[in-house]
């Protein structure tokens, strides 16, 4: 059976449940308890809850083991009991499957899964003969992952019933507290993977929780990525290796330099792994951008690590249902692990693979500058409405033509007409839109219409970059195909928005400073003449319109016309 089949079934199992008059937790605490005696769970491990009258027919749901069935119910079935509301989404199967191969899970190796879910990952280890055990605070996904483990032949014991995060003891060498169905783990336990997708960047704030974690080291909240990652530290054996699915600001954010720093004390990074914005939406999560990291804890053979980015992840990342689609560059990644990666020395300052592996399009030996050299960033801005009565000519996003980098159109306006900040700029500077990089909204600031004064301003949108030299260059080089590469993961799932510290680093050709001349030359005095055909085409339509409304007569157009293509 497909998941589809086997979703539409879990569908049809809902209804009938919800026309019994059972719904939300309720009907889902009934199919589990359903679902754990057909599979001869021991009652003290069933969910608590209402028993499914006999007419609700879950003696009907197909029970296979061929798929994550369970998985792929996670967050798809009785949406008002999984909702991700504490950072928490399904990892997909295909990212499962290769994190299991980073990792290198295999036979008699014992993995644990500390926020294990629905139980994706241990199914997987599973499947390739580890032991397993999970942690889960949630009890309806604790049972959702007895099920799970049990459809898939493991132990339904081996997930237990607890807070990775506040559980007092739990990985600090203190007292072990009982979970639901007795003692957790002891003292000394240490296990040889860590395989897990944590809740994203939670703020813990429990006093006592920080308290036990030297990365707190005093601060009022600490995000809960940082908090696994110590608690997966303190678990795993000598020479033990976490792969773990994590924020992308993880690894590219300058505020979380004092993690990484911490973790190279602590781990050998293995591999990294930069997923498209948005891996998690078709099952159910949302436009979250995440990583892979995988890491072996010390002592550990130092060697170079693995870097790669996925674009295209074998579905439809902007979809909210799964679509199966080509090119699988998950399936290709993992048939190309361990070998056939692009590698980097341990010592490497950066964990960012879309920085390392230079997705600029730039070929290697190219010579290169950066964008802040050609253009640096520098923010003017004011109210106009401060002076009511001053001339301004403002020119938004859609005045610029994004095929040619030039200002089309604007509008003189006087103060008292606007309301709130605008950016102003001068002729000459670099206007860069903020908002959504790959539709190219870039454009050198220019009058665009003559017979108009006042100082240029536009939207808070733009960013003003101040060319030294050679505008015309600058402007050809910041509408490059390889400026868009490199911000093509900007953040935010409809309005994705750059911020001024991203553009400074983007990485440009250098032709020399004769050829940067030269090109700035030829845009410029082709912009010119596009701006003095423009004009003539607007005194055309201007003539002919005014023909149109009796202003002028045959003979009087013919002049005008003449004395038009005279001065042109």
């Amino acid at each position: 059976m497909s998941a589809e089949a086997f979703a539409r079934q879990l569908h049809l199992a809902e209804d009938r449940l919800r026309s019994l008059g059972l719904s939300g937790r309720a009907a889902y605490a009934a199919l589990c308890r359903a679902l754990a005696d057909r599979l001869a769970l021991p009652r003290h491990l069933w969910l608590d809850g209402p028993d499914a009258p006999p007419e609700a027919g879950l003696d009907q749901l197909p029970l296979t083991a061929e798929l994550d069935l369970f998985g792929l119910a996670y967050e798809r079935f009785f949406p008002e009991v999984f909702k991700a509301e504490h950072g928490q989404y399904f990892t997909p199967r295909p990212v499962v499957e290769l994190m299991a191969d980073l990792a290198g899970v295999g036979p008699r190796q014992r993995v644990l899964d500390p926020t294990c879910g629905a139980g994706s990952f241990l199914v997987i280890a599973h499947a390739r003969g580890a032991d397993v055990d999970g942690i889960e605070v949630d009890p309806e996904l604790v049972a959702l992952c007895r099920l799970n483990l049990k459809l898939h032949g493991a132990d339904p014991r081996a997930v237990r019933r607890a807070d990775l995060f506040r559980d007092p003891g739990l990985f600090d060498g203190g007292p072990r507290s009982g979970g639901d169905d007795g003692a957790l783990f002891d003292r000394d336990e240490r296990w040889d993977v860590v395989l897990a997708n944590p809740p994203f960047s939670v703020e813990i704030r429990d006093a006592a929780a920080l308290g036990r974690t030297s990365l707190a080291q005093g601060r009022a909240h600490v995000a809960s990525d940082e908090l696994f990652l110590e608690a997966a530290f303190r678990v795993l054996r000598p020479g033990g290796r976490l792969c773990a699915l994590l924020p992308h600001s993880v690894v590219a954010n300058a505020r979380t330099a004092r993690l990484r720093a911490w973790l190279d004390q602590r781990f050998v990074r293995l591999a990294v792994v930069a997923l498209p914005e948005g891996v998690f939406r078709p099952f159910g999560g949302t436009g979250a951008r995440a990583c892979i990291v995988c890491l072996q804890k010390r002592p550990a053979p130092v060697v170079d690590w693995a870097a790669a980015v996925i674009e295209s992840p074998g579905y439809d990342p902007a979809r909210r249902t799964y679509h199966r689609q080509e090119p699988d560059e998950l399936a290709a990644l993992r048939l190309r692990w361990p070998d056939g990666l692009p590698r980097f020395p341990a010592d490497e300052p950066s964990w960012d693979p879309a920085a390392l592996l230079g997705t600029t399009g730039i070929a290697g030996g190219v010579p290169t500058t950066t964008l802040g050299r050609l253009a640096p960033y520098v923010p003017r801005q004011r109210k106009p409405g401060d002076d009511p009565d001053g001339a301004y000519v403002e020119i938004d996003l859609v005045d610029a033509d994004k095929a040619t980098g030039e200002v089309v159109t604007g509008r003189g306006r006087v103060g008292a007409e606007f309301r709130g900040t605008k950016a102003t700029f001068d002729e000459g500077d670099l206007l860069f839109a903020r908002i959504r990089p790959s539709l190219n909204s870039v454009a050198i600031a220019r009058r665009p219409l003559a017979d108009v004064d006042g100082e240029l301003c536009g939207s808070a949108e733009w960013m003003r970059l101040v060319p030294p030299e050679s505008p015309h260059f600058a402007l050809v080089a910041a509408r490059s195909p390889f400026v868009r590469a490199q911000l093509r993961g900007t953040g935010g799932r409809t309005r994705p928005r750059i911020r001024t510290r991203d553009l400074a680093p983007v990485v440009v050709p250098d032709p020399g400073a004769d050829n940067r001349a030269r090109i700035d030359a030829l845009v410029r005095d082709a912009h010119d003449a596009r701006a003095r055909a423009r004009r003539v085409l607007d005194q055309v339509d201007a003539l002919y319109a005014a023909f149109g409304r009796g202003e002028l007569d045959v003979d009087a157009l013919a002049q005008s016309l003449d004395a038009l293509r005279d001065r042109s």
